[in-house]
């Protein structure tokens, strides 16, 4: 997986090419823990093929470290994995656009 990643203003713009998986999440979770001075963090998953429950898992540690959905975004999600966001319930945990 590859990680993109720029600061504007407060917000941590996040995108993520390849897959999001048990093997991959803890590099994210390192790249993440790396950055400081963010309140949000808006993830692009244009490019993002495959998202397993490791990396929902992250995606919620995320949610919870910054204080709600209303910091967390995920964009561009594909349709499987908007399928696994709403199957999951997790699309009421985060803000999907």
């Amino acid at each position: 997986m590859e990680i993109v990643k720029n600061m504007e203003g407060t917000t941590l713009k996040v995108q993520l090419i390849g897959r999001l998986d048990t093997n991959t999440s803890p590099a994210l979770d390192e790249s993440l823990g790396q950055e400081s001075g963010f309140t949000d963090v808006d993830f692009d998953f244009e490019k993002l093929d495959y998202l397993s429950s490791a990396g929902i898992r992250l995606l919620f540690a995320c949610r919870k470290k910054l204080g709600g959905a209303e910091h967390v975004v995920v964009r561009n999600a594909n349709e499987v994995i908007r399928e696994i966001f709403r199957v999951t319930g997790f699309e009421r945990q985060i803000t999907l656009k």
